[in-house]
């Protein structure tokens, strides 16, 4: 027994010894470095990943040949057979081929960490950087690109504001790589218009209500994810210029734009860094009439900064520093004409006269528009905890100034300007427990950390709505399971303690209508507001086979009704006779994508409830703003189809989306009623065809076609007029259609030419028809415009 047991010990030692070692690296097809690529010998069941350098090392490797599987999200998996001889070093270098499909798309803003849009058990549209440089050759205004990209988004405005481009009925939160540009304590509804889309690499839409970032997302997500540096070159760059015009009036109509980025590598230094500046000419409709200046593109500069800076810390360290600005002054030389309707009868026939612009200036008004400031210091922990830990994370600053028009609906009349700062902390783990059998778990946990400080006031010093300093507090866990590579099933939950200390404050005599009937001036004692929340999601996803993977899922969101829009409109001396209470959103919906060959379809289908609605109603007898307390059901569908023939010259795709809405008294279910047109869209179709007779040439027709929505009565006014309701007016559908063609004239020289409203449509944007009774609202749409430009990259 001795002598056995010491053969045993000397095999074992001897085995020890003779264990060989395997390392490489591994790149893209740019010669970039891959981080965060998994290495696995499938026999032996044992593996590591590649650091920020790309660079992997495993040793005690036994002798034999065995199976390498090197994987990463968004590239194709790659096998070898390596052998491996007694205290050998295998050294194995490869390059990953990209795998962006449709299907595959890589997702990070779903779960905050990187995954396959197919494993998701949720409705997700990602705007790739292909589809944004296409549309980005008619256009930089990102409502109309998301508009077109995006199902279930409400269509554009037609103007800077995106007030009721809602997301599936509900309200959207905003994001540029995770940091909110929203103001949901006074929601100005510019969030939208963040950041130049020339700086982002793909927009994350995840739709439904989520639990994933809190409050403000009732409806879902927008999270624009921005460009990483080149670390291939030291030194590369883009450089872009255009000119734009109006076709049906070229008087004054001229525009120009120009655009430069610059990025590489210097040692361990990666740089992305970017400027633009656009201004634009007149705005005119179809018929050559200039449009309403309020909340208008015409005659505006915009100005966008943008950088990114990476340091390599240590293999499995990085600091990321990353900031934006983008300013937007509108300086019309038009004054504004307010929309004429009429309702002619009690069966709601009416005539509407959309608004226009005059020559002219009104005294002392300054130019309208917003500035968005956006920093972020980010740092990256990998493998810890014996490599099954991945720590981020990141601290932000976000500050925002939006500048209204004038108004007469003041006293004395008056500019506005909301004012938000804020300042988070986010840490975050992804933990990965050691996969039994055919099953792999994941951790997902942290902390959500805010402080937000906005008001509202007019540019004369007086103060509109009092300072509002809220602090927020959110613990969060998600858990994904993957059962026999056939399943996946997520869950998790978020819980919100916010706090909000409001000064005192008086409230400024107003007049909503601007009839002339101004409410009167209340003083009002400040205080604290304290709410909390427990959110919760579920889902569960096949994924086996790619021609049909379905899901189903139930989430939980919360927002605060517009707080500012109440507190401005108060009639209580103190904030706490102030009932308030937030909107609590579940959703219940099912999906699947399925994949043959050149042919991708999606369809979802969705219902939410919400015990109030998730934004303010205006109120005829209060002649307010109050929160809409009446619960709301929502529900819809959305269907995506894309083909690509199989020469690859040409590919089509088309969307459909409807959404409906309804609303009831407390306790009267029965007693139902349609929801406004700032809620629900009216049905949305596009349609794109993208053509490329040749290598250097690619042509698209798009096309949106908006259906008509006609749910509403008019009433009698005390006067015994007919009239709709504030956003309770018909909608009357429209179809665009869009030209673009791009052509390379070198390797890397390029020339593109965009036609907006190909056909010169007069048309009115949905919004300027459901807030028709509000008269200031009413732009007609903008006739065919052209946009001309050249790309140069080097």
């Amino acid at each position: 027994m001795k002598y056995f047991t010491l053969a045993v010990c000397l095999l074992i030692s001897l085995c020890g010894f003779s264990q060989s070692e395997l390392k490489g690296e591994i790149k893209n097809d740019i010669n970039e470095p891959i981080a965060g690529a998994t290495i696995y010998l499938e026999e032996l069941q044992k593996g590591t990943t590649t650091n920020f350098e790309g660079v992997y090392n495993l040793k005690d490797i036994p002798p034999g040949i065995w199976t390498v599987t090197i994987r990463m999200l968004g590239y194709q998996t790659k096998k070898a057979k390596l052998e491996f001889t007694s205290n050998s070093v295998v050294e194995y270098n490869t390059i990953l081929q990209d795998d962006y499909g449709n299907l595959d798309e890589v997702v990070i803003s779903a779960s905050r960490n990187p995954e396959y849009l197919s494993e998701i058990p949720a409705s997700v549209t990602v705007v790739n950087s292909g589809k944004l440089q296409e549309f980005s050759t008619f256009t930089s205004n990102i409502n109309e690109i998301l508009a077109y990209t995006v199902p279930g988004l409400a269509v554009s405005t037609g103007t800077f504001s995106n007030w009721g481009q809602t997301l599936r009925g509900r309200s959207l939160l905003v994001m540029v790589d995770g940091i909110p540009q929203s103001t949901p304590l006074r929601n100005g509804q510019l969030g939208i218009k963040s950041i130049n889309p020339n700086d982002i690499k793909r927009v994350e839409v995840i739709k439904g209500a989520t639990s994933i970032f809190g409050n403000g997302g009732n409806g879902g997500f927008i999270n624009y994810i921005t460009k990483d540096p080149n670390t291939s070159e030291k030194f590369s760059g883009t450089s872009n210029v255009w000119g734009t015009s109006q076709l049906s009036e070229t008087e004054d109509a001229f525009g120009y734009g120009v655009y430069q980025s610059l990025t590489g590598q210097l040692n361990k230094f990666n740089y992305y860094v970017s400027g633009s500046f656009e201004q634009t000419g007149n705005k005119y409709d179809a018929n050559g009439v200039p449009l309403l200046p309020t909340y208008g593109l015409d005659n505006t500069k915009i100005y966008s900064t943008y950088a990114k800076l990476e340091y390599l810390l240590s293999e499995n360290q990085k600091l990321t520093l990353n900031g934006n600005l983008y300013k937007s002054l509108q300086d019309s030389p038009f004054i504004p004409v307010f929309a004429d309707i009429q309702v002619l009868n009690e069966e709601g026939d009416y005539s509407l006269e959309p608004g226009y612009g005059i020559d002219g200036s009104i005294p002392g008004e300054q130019p309208t528009g917003s500035q968005l400031i956006n920093g972020r210091l980010k740092y990256n922990l990998n493998s810890i905890f014996s490599g099954t830990t991945d720590f981020v994370t990141d601290l932000y600053y976000s500050k925002a100034e939006s500048i209204f028009f004038y108004s007469d609906k003041f006293e004395n009349g008056g500019q506005s300007v909301v004012n938000s700062e804020k300042y988070g902390l986010r840490p975050n783990f992804n933990t990965r427990i050691n996969s039994y059998g055919n099953s792999e778990i994941s951790l997902i946990y942290g902390l959500d950390l805010l402080k937000d400080r906005t008001n509202q006031g007019l540019l004369d010093g007086r103060l509109w709505v009092p300072n509002i300093e809220l602090m927020s507090f959110a613990p969060y866990l998600q858990t994904t399971l993957k059962l026999d590579h056939r399943w996946v099933f997520k869950a998790g939950l978020r819980y919100d303690d916010l706090k909000m200390n409001i000064a005192d404050y008086n409230t400024l005599p107003y007049s909503p209508k601007g009839d002339g009937n101004f409410n009167p001036s209340v003083s009002v004692q400040g205080g604290e507001l304290a709410f909390d929340n427990l959110a919760f999601n579920l889902g569960l996803r096949y994924i086996e086979h790619q021609e049909f993977i379905p899901y189903i899922s139930y989430s939980q969101g919360f927002s605060i009704a517009d707080l500012g829009s109440i507190l401005r409109s108060a009639t209580a001396e103190s904030i706490e006779n102030i009932q308030l209470e937030p909107a609590v959103t579940n959703n219940y919906e099912f999906g699947f994508i399925s994949n043959f060959n050149n042919l991708r379809v999606e369809a979802v289908w969705y219902y939410s409830t919400s015990n109030l609605g998730t934004g303010v109603v205006f109120s005829d007898e209060l002649n307010s703003f109050v929160p809409s307390e009446q619960p709301q059901k929502i529900y819809g569908g959305e269907l995506a189809i894309n083909y690509s023939f199989p020469n690859n010259k040409l590919f089509l795709g088309a969307t459909y989306s409807y959404v409906e809405g309804l609303k009831h008294p407390e306790g009267e279910e029965n007693n139902l009623s349609y929801v406004g047109g700032d809620v629900i869209s009216a049905p949305k179709f596009t349609a794109n065809i993208t053509w490329r007779p040749i290598e250097d040439l690619s042509t698209s027709l798009n096309v949106i076609h908006l259906g008509d929505r006609n749910r509403f009565d008019p009433f009698q006014d005390a006067e015994g007029n007919f009239v709709f309701r504030h956003t309770e007016f018909p909608v009357k559908g429209y179809t665009l259609v869009n030209l673009s063609a791009t052509y390379e004239i070198k390797n890397n020289l390029g020339i593109s030419l965009g036609i907006n409203n190909l056909l010169n449509e007069f048309y009115l944007p949905a919004r300027s028809q459901w807030a028709a009774p509000l008269r200031s609202f009413t732009v007609a749409g903008e006739g065919a415009n052209a946009r001309l430009g050249l790309t140069y990259n080097f």
